[in-house]
Formats: structure tokens, sequence, C-alpha cells
């Protein structure tokens, strides 16, 4: 009889009139002990999208299911293909996984004035001249950060651009109401009235104090994204985010944005959290 390879025997003996144990004939058989088999961890074939660095993970796609990759040990080059283990849905399926948009490391996905790049009516362009504080909101909700840029729990970090927003909603009520209190600052004569100043100048430190926050916003998130991304400093050592986030704001904020989503795919929303449609993936 062939006993299969996958079954082990339990000893069985049989009593002899003597009372010592007896061979057993051939219409004794063993009762088998079925060993559970172990199922093999599928594994995928991945193209890594860029150059990363050793343990930097990014998301992929296979058979409708995505999932986490991380690179290997000694990390890999741009289309150097390595395994990774496929944890669901791998059943009947052979076939490469496909990675998602990922953002680059070691440099900006493109330079600070391509703000044209997807086009000359992209809402980032525009929400980056006339509302940057929306689109920074946008760019910190997708990095998960509190609203002053720091890094929170899911609770603090998921009202981010709310925040941002209604405090660029506070600030254009304010500055509108007190310029048009100003303008009724002027006598009959014409004159202008200590009340008039007081309100000028209240309007000015308004304006500045919410010029000094968009800085401030704007060069830590920057900071936060080299930091993450380990893209170094090429210009002003030391302090490149500031100047940048000085000198430069709207296109400093515009870089930002596209760095940290996948305009090429998905088109960009004005006034959505995220920037992005709700079904477009995060890539950061």
């Amino acid at each position: 009889m062939t006993i299969p390879d996958s079954h082990h025997y339990a000893p069985v003996s049989f009593p002899g009139a003597d009372g010592d144990n007896a061979p057993l004939g051939e219409h004794f058989f063993a009762t088998p002990t079925e060993t559970p088999a172990s199922e093999a961890q599928p594994y995928l074939e991945v193209v890594a999208p860029s150059t990363l660095p050793e343990g930097y993970t990014f998301e992929a796609e296979a058979n409708g299911h995505s999932f986490t990759v991380k690179v290997p040990v000694g990390g890999v080059e741009e289309g150097q293909k390595f395994s990774v283990p496929f944890p669901a849905g791998a059943n009947d399926y052979s076939g490469a996984a496909i990675p998602r948009a990922s953002v680059p490391v070691g440099h900006w996905k493109d330079g600070m004035c391509d703000c044209c790049r997807h086009g000359p009516i992209h809402p980032a362009i525009w929400n980056a001249l006339c509302c940057p504080m929306i689109l920074v909101g946008q760019v910190m909700h997708r990095l998960k950060l509190t609203w002053l840029g720091n890094e929170g729990t899911i609770a603090q970090t998921t009202a981010t651009f709310r925040i941002l927003l209604y405090i660029t909603i506070a600030y254009v009520t304010v500055e509108r109401l007190l310029y048009f209190l100003a303008s009724a600052g002027v006598d009959e004569r014409g004159k202008l009235t200590d009340t008039f100043w007081a309100l000028v100048f209240t309007r000015l430190f308004w304006i500045f104090c919410f010029a000094v926050f968009t800085i401030f916003l704007v060069a830590k998130t920057r900071a936060r994204i080299r930091s993450k991304y380990s893209i170094p400093e090429k210009q002003c050592p030391g302090c490149e985010d500031f100047c940048c986030s000085f000198w430069c704001n709207c296109c400093t904020v515009a870089q930002m944005a596209r760095h940290t989503a996948d305009y090429g795919t998905y088109a960009g929303l004005c006034c959505s959290e995220t920037g992005t449609p709700p079904h477009a993936p995060s890539i950061v």
C-alpha cells in the first residue's frame, strides 16, 4: 500500500493471547492524521515608480486590491522590478502590481515657476493667487497636519482644512468691514477724523497679522514636505523655506499642491478638503 507523504500515522498494536503485543495483520490499518497544509504566501512583481530609499512605502494595486509596498533593503532604482508579498485577494491571480502615482523622493516634482503645468485655469493656480490659505489647508490635510502645521491625531488633522477655511472667511469679512467703516470716517468738510485713522491702522494691522500667519504656515509646511521626501535646500541654505514663502508665496503654495497630488490624472477642486475628487487616492 502506498502511503501519502502528507499523512502521519499513529502507532497501533494488537494484544496477543499471552498478553504481549503481537504483529499486526494486513487487515489492521493505521488511522491517518491529517496535517494542515500551510498556505503559501503569494508574491507579486512591482516596478519601482522612482528611485526610492530602503524602507520607503507607497501604494500599489493588483487584481482590484490596493496594498502598501515597502521598499526592500538597499533601496531600488526607478524602473527596477522587485517582488513583494500580496497579503489579500491573490487567489487565482498572476500578474504584476501597478504602483499608484507616487511623490518623488529627493527632489521636487517640478519647478516653482511651473504654475501652468496643468493649464492656466487649474483650480490650484487660482487658489494660490486669490486664496492661498485654502490651498495650504488642502496640502496640510493631505499631509495629515494640524492647522498649525504639526502632527496630530486623526480628529485634529481632519479638521485642518475647515479651520483654515473659517480663518480665511473671517479675515476677508473683517478686512472688508474695516474698509467700509474707515470710508465713513470722513466729516462733511472732507476732513479725515481720528476714527478714520484708527480704523485704517486697525485694518493694516489685521492684514499684517494674516500675512505673517500665511508665511509661517507655508514655510512650515514646505519644511515638512522637504523632510518627508528628503528634498535638500539648493538656495539660501538654512532659510530657503522662509525665503520662498516670503518672496514667492503663491508659487510656493502651488508647487507644494502639485507635489502632493496627482493632478495629471484627477481634476483639481477649489473648495474640497483634499483639492481632488473624493475617489482620488492619496499619494502622500
